[in-house]
């Protein structure tokens, strides 16, 4: 009998043994697991200077550098900067260039008061919609007018003709930028039948007639319908613009 007691007790103590062990490794789990999550929450986070840094350089993680301003987009668009324009993304794939044009990408009319910064470039766009991996020729800049009176691109005053034979205007006429004593940027385009030019001729009549049809009557007393050949003597005396472009 005592001998039974004895290993009934036996069996107990290491029931108890096995199961102080088993408590004792849940323990220390859970401590460890504590000390992995404080880990996580002491280490390193970006802060938002940080986060601005990021954006600042450009490429970092997968992160792309963007903007919403035409004239960084031409400043900067030869480097990989992204245009952000609406549902559009666009980015840089050809300059078009001239005799006159600046480092940057610019060329500029400047005429009393009047000062248009302009670049022309070929452009993809990389938006996830519809439009992805479309190409375009597109004319970004800005327009700073000190002037009382308002200057218009629209109605065919701004003539592009390409190498094959193709003639277009502006999409938008710069969206009406260039009102008396404003200054503004642009983004617009021109529509083409035949694909990207590798050159074309951009002609830009004097954007103070912001009808040119009108202002031929107006100076000449001629109908502009019955008088074409003077019609385009007059566009001629009145261009203000009149260059080659070639990708760069």
């Amino acid at each position: 009998m005592k001998k039974l007691l004895f290993i009934i007790g036996m069996i107990l103590l290491l029931v108890a043994c096995s199961s102080s062990s088993e408590e004792v490794e849940t323990k220390e789990d859970i401590e460890s697991d504590e000390e992995e999550a404080a880990e996580v929450l002491e280490g390193p986070y970006l802060d938002e200077e940080d986060v601005e840094e990021i954006y600042d350089d450009g490429y970092e993680e997968g992160l792309e550098k963007t903007t919403d301003d035409p004239l960084e987009f031409v400043e900067e668009g030869k480097s990989g900067l992204i245009l952000i324009d609406g549902f559009n993304e666009y980015v840089a794939n050809n300059y078009y260039v001239t005799d006159d044009t600046d480092e940057d990408g610019f060329n500029t009319y400047e005429d009393s008061g009047f000062k248009m910064r302009y670049a022309i470039i070929e452009t993809e766009n990389i938006a996830d919609v519809e439009v992805q991996g479309s190409k375009d020729l597109q004319i970004f800049g800005e327009i700073i007018n000190d002037t009382e009176n308002d200057y218009r691109f629209d109605d065919g005053i701004v003539l592009l003709r390409t190498d094959e034979n193709e003639k277009t205007e502006l999409r938008y006429g710069f969206n009406g930028a260039g009102g008396a004593n404003q200054k503004s940027k642009f983004v617009d385009g021109f529509s083409l039948e035949y694909g990207i030019p590798d050159s074309f001729t951009l002609e830009v009549l004097e954007p103070t007639m912001i009808d040119i049809g009108e202002a031929f009557e107006e100076e000449t007393g001629l109908d502009e319908f019955d008088n074409e050949e003077e019609l385009k003597t007059f566009i001629e005396e009145n261009k203000v613009i009149d260059k080659e472009f070639t990708k760069e």
